[in-house]
């Protein structure tokens, strides 16, 4: 009779120990841990402490900030900014900038003691940010007053004639094309109705309050910068054609204002 007993005994001690050395479970509250990387950096010894947000418009969690000191090296440079009295760093993908001039970023991302090996130093805290965009950068589109009449000649932030070469005079206009010459010399018999324009993508701004802003020259009025959004992605100099609607006035906030602007492009060819 002990034996039996003693058995039993045995064989509930080894039910409970299989009990306690089963598999754990993972609760809904045990997340994986995530890195997020800017696309910016690649050091891997940096430490990130912060995720960039959701990205949604571009005025969405929109910064501006002034720009009081550059460090700039081969591929990034790295920025002192001032916004609302708080000095702090930034380091985007290399770019003309200037002190004294007001950007705008979104979503940047946190770092701790970064390193920068080009400069031997570490930056107790710096934001790594993918998109730095000038205040003006919708003033310098083009050679136009309000009423449309040709403008100030002497400000060379308005020519792209000098600075990129875009060989538009070999470009062949796709039948129904408008010259963009045409289009500025009469922008008001044109607002709100769809244009065909053949020219060069000398430029894009991609992903900006989601659609990309397209710089257009066709060889006609190259001192004109003609600006295109579309939901399509081109890459820099690809000679395209391209319907949309003429817009004249247009203020998008964030810098983004247009005497004129072609919007919701269609790529035809």
């Amino acid at each position: 009779m002990k034996f039996y007993n003693t058995l039993s005994l045995g064989v509930i001690a080894m039910f409970l120990l299989a009990c306690n050395n089963g598999p754990k479970v993972i609760t809904s509250n045990e997340t994986p841990s995530a890195k997020y990387d800017s696309g910016i950096f690649s050091e891997e010894d940096n430490q990130t402490i912060e995720a960039p947000m959701e990205s949604g418009g571009f005025t969405e969690n929109l910064h501006t900030v002034v720009v009081s000191k550059i460090l700039p090296t081969e591929k990034y440079i790295y920025l002192n900014v001032t916004e609302g009295g708080k000095q702090f760093w930034i380091a985007t993908g290399k770019q003309e900038v200037n002190v004294g001039d007001t950007y705008f970023y979104r979503d940047g991302l946190l770092k701790t003691n970064f390193e920068s090996k080009e400069y031997k130093r570490v930056f107790d805290t710096i934001y790594l940010v993918s998109k730095f965009v000038p205040k003006n950068h919708g003033g310098n589109t083009g050679n136009l007053t309000a009423n449309f009449a040709e403008g100030n000649s002497k400000n060379p932030q308005l020519s792209q004639k000098e600075t990129i070469p875009t060989h538009t005079e070999e470009i062949k206009q796709h039948k129904g094309s408008i010259k963009i010459a045409e289009l500025v010399a009469n922008p008001s018999a044109y607002e709100g109705k769809t244009v065909q324009i053949t020219g060069k993508v000398v430029k894009v701004n991609p992903n900006i309050m989601d659609r990309n802003w397209i710089h257009l020259q066709d060889g006609s009025k190259n001192d004109f910068d003609l600006v295109v959004t579309s939901n399509t992605f081109v890459p820099e100099g690809k000679i395209i054609t391209i319907r949309a609607e003429v817009g004249l006035n247009r203020d998008f906030g964030a810098g983004y204002r247009y005497d004129l602007i072609l919007e919701n492009g269609t790529i035809i060819e």
